[in-house]
């Protein structure tokens, strides 16, 4: 009996250890705090999506960040930004800096980007010590020495000297950015000159007087040179001048004599004169300021002013004058 229930006992044990281990494991409940960071941490460690790259040259291209906070780029302040503005022209403003900055002890010139132009900046042609050519205008005078002379000044007669001067407009047009300009303008001329010498006049000897009062509108034509960093300039050109008036006048010093001389003569009524007188210029200027500059001309007239007249050996005479003046620029 203990035998047949010692195996029945046997039996149900083995079965029992048998239909344990074929039972499946429990499943663990996983908890929704721990499933919401599981989806962060794979969120995370994927790659990030990439930015096309036109959109982000357009951003950086942009006026608000190309033209923004521009700072000094050179000198103490170097990480100190200028105050940004609206515009986008930009000049150019010195600075100098401390000389204790830079171990030679010369002073360092700062450069700061500035958006508006202000009594305080310059441009870039004033950064590089040039100086342009501009289109202006403006007013004009001259006063000098004119000469008139014919074959070569071998007689006395030949030779008539007196006061001369000019006024008028001027106008510069310029032919590139720094060197070459074409200048005309007109002027308005007159020239004095006169003589005393002895001579025989009506088979009567004595000391006579001759003078030319001449009235001239004078329209210059020059081409303007200088060097791109310099306001030193030379002027070289022709003109051509048109006589508006012309008295001729010839006086004895004995007025008491009966063959006393006074004789007037208007050249240019008469037709002793040529209407159009063509001469060759040479002159060279500065410009001080803005406003205000210094030239010289010396004319050199290539033609005959008079001819045919018989009463008086004036044939041949061509004018010649030296003058100095000032120049007046309207901007």
């Amino acid at each position: 009996m203990n035998l047949k229930y010692t195996g029945i006992l046997t039996a149900l044990a083995v079965s029992a250890v048998m239909a344990q281990n074929e039972a499946p494991a429990p499943v663990a409940e996983v908890a929704p705090v721990q499933a919401e960071q599981v989806v962060e941490q794979t969120a995370a460690q994927a790659p990030a999506p990439v930015e096309d790259k036109f959109t982000q040259a357009e951003k950086e291209l942009a006026p608000e960040n190309l033209f923004s906070e521009p700072t000094a780029v050179r000198g103490a302040d170097a990480a100190k930004p200028v105050q940004k503005k609206t515009t986008k022209k930009f000049v150019y403003r010195p600075v100098y800096s401390p000389a204790e900055i830079e171990p030679n002890n010369n002073a360092v010139k700062t450069i700061y980007v500035s958006e508006v132009a202000s009594p305080d900046t310059i441009d870039m042609d004033q950064l590089r010590g040039r100086i342009p050519l501009k289109f202006t205008f403006g007013i004009q005078g001259f006063v000098g020495s004119a000469f008139l002379s014919g074959d070569n000044g071998r007689y006395e007669y030949d030779r008539y000297s007196g006061l001369a001067w000019s006024v008028g407009a001027f106008a510069l047009f310029p032919l590139d950015e720094y060197n070459m300009a074409f200048k005309t303008g007109v002027l308005f001329d007159h020239d004095k000159v006169s003589n005393s010498y002895n001579d025989t006049y009506n088979e009567t000897f004595g000391e006579y007087r001759t003078s030319f009062n001449q009235y001239r509108i004078s329209v210059p034509l020059l081409l303007s040179l200088k060097s791109a960093s310099s306001n030193f300039f030379f002027d070289v050109g022709v003109q051509p001048s048109f006589a508006v008036s012309d008295n001729f006048k010839l006086k004895s010093s004995d007025q008491s004599s009966s063959k006393a001389v006074n004789i007037k003569e208007d050249m240019l009524d008469n037709d002793y004169r040529s209407v159009i007188d063509w001469s060759i210029v040479f002159g060279f200027g500065i410009r001080a300021n803005r406003y205000i500059g210094f030239e010289a001309r010396f004319i050199w007239g290539i033609n005959n002013q008079y001819d045919d007249y018989n009463a008086w050996p004036i044939n041949n005479l061509s004018s010649k004058a030296v003058s100095v003046g000032a120049t007046f620029y309207a901007f």
